[in-house]
């Protein structure tokens, strides 16, 4: 799954797998900075993580305001209510509303927190505002140095920012920190570089340990986005076959033209009923039907007529017939419909009920209005009858007595192997087999 990931994202093999990439890609990663070369790939990573560093930074930024506030009460125990306290004072708490303004801000607008800007503001007027401190309390000299060298760092690993804005405040402190001791007392060259490079050392080991992090985690960003891109892919797939297999299944069982089930489905159903039948014990008809001069339409208005017939025809059986019955083409002109829990005349009845609609029918095409009709042949399951093939052809044969004694009737196969013309109430005599 790693190297799939990882090949999804072009990343090349190393020890840990997660070197970026080269200029130009997508997921390539500035080295400097730890940020997305490209600005869209940035500012979706900005927009997945900004309610996590919201909170971050407003943890921190809490944690800011509680510690300026909380550091008034040695000022106090050490200067009393005198004006140089109160000028710290003024300094912590004007820190502290700027500090709480900005939480405000991020709490509204959580974006705030990974844009860098706003955050980089505050922090650069702490830093400023702290140098007072220098001025005003120099009898504590050694621990304001070491309190500037603990802010340097916590600008990298406690407060978060963006990298390049993070950097740029830690000068800015450092310069801040030089121009304040250098003033406050005669430096020596010596001394002066012994404390830049003191005052560097938390910001090369802050910078280090948060551009470790915030690479890692733009680049499990990046496998994670792969991860769901791998995903939808596999998604897409998944439904892109099961979109082939139905086709498949409805090419498979379908007619084209009619939509009806085609021979191959509907003799799979008709088992299926078969068996249910036997089981049940209860009786089952099948109906088949054949349009009657069905080839005059082809020859005297084309073949496109004759299957927009065909299709209206279907339709007019999924209408009719009800949902429990099964209908399919039989091939050509020819229907057939089997009908479950349905003794012999009860499906001779909704045959001469149909074959009534169909005549009733006017079937438009292309200005024309044709009419058709049909025969049907009704065969019940008998107690000896174990293959479908002998229903149907009992069907066919009630279906042929009736082409050839008039066409438009509907036949019924009676048990003894004769043939009844079904009128309704009104029954005909029996016709011997054909």
């Amino acid at each position: 799954m790693r190297d799939h990931l990882k090949s999804l994202l072009g990343l090349p093999d190393g020890p840990e797998g997660l070197e970026p990439l080269g200029p130009g890609s997508q997921w390539h990663l500035r080295g400097w900075c730890a940020e997305f070369s490209d600005r869209r790939t940035e500012m979706g990573y900005q927009q997945y993580c900004q309610h996590f560093t919201a909170r971050q930074l407003l943890l921190a930024l809490g944690t800011w305001a509680v510690l300026l506030l909380l550091f008034a009460i040695p000022d106090y125990l050490a200067m009393g209510w005198s004006a140089p306290f109160q000028g710290l004072l003024a300094m912590r708490v004007g820190v502290a509303l700027c500090v709480l303004a900005l939480m405000r801000a991020v709490v509204r607008k959580p974006w705030l927190a990974t844009q860098g800007l706003w955050t980089s503001v505050v922090e650069l007027i702490g830093l400023a505002s702290f140098m007072l401190v220098y001025v005003l309390r120099p009898e504590i000299a050694i621990w304001t140095y070491a309190m500037t060298l603990l802010m340097l760092i916590m600008l990298f690993v406690f407060v978060p920012n963006r990298l390049c804005c993070a950097l740029a405040v830690s000068l800015v402190g450092a310069l801040f920190t030089l121009a304040m001791v250098s003033q406050s007392r005669s430096l020596q060259t010596r001394e002066f570089v012994i404390l830049s490079l003191v005052l560097a050392l938390p910001i090369v080991t802050g910078y280090v340990s948060a551009w470790r992090v915030q690479m890692l985690q733009r680049q499990q960003y990046a496998l994670l986005m792969a991860a769901r891109a791998s995903n939808d892919q596999l998604r897409q797939e998944v439904e892109q076959r099961r979109a082939l297999q139905e086709a498949l299944r409805i090419q498979a069982s379908i007619d084209p033209l009619t939509g009806l089930n085609n021979r191959r489905e509907y003799e799979k159903l008709f088992s299926r009923e078969m068996a249910r039948a036997r089981r049940e014990g209860r009786a089952m008809s099948l109906v088949m039907l054949d349009l009657d001069h069905f080839k005059h339409i082809n020859d005297d208005h084309g073949h496109a007529a004759g299957d927009e017939v065909l299709r209206c025809v279907a339709q007019l059986c999924r209408e009719n017939f009800r949902e429990v019955d099964i209908a399919g083409r039989l091939g050509g002109e020819e229907f057939v419909v089997l009908m479950p829990h349905t003794a012999l005349r009860e499906a001779g009845e909704v045959a001469r009920r149909f074959l009534q609609v169909l005549s009733d029918t006017e079937i438009a095409f292309e200005g024309l209005r044709l009419r058709v009709q049909a025969t049907a042949g009704v065969a019940e399951l008998q107690a000896h009858e174990d293959h479908l093939e002998t229903l149907l052809q009992r069907a066919d044969h009630a279906l042929y007595a009736g082409k050839q004694t008039g066409r438009n009737r509907v036949m019924l196969a009676l048990p003894d192997g004769q043939v009844q013309h079904y009128q309704g109430s009104a029954m005909a005599p029996k016709e011997p087999g054909v």
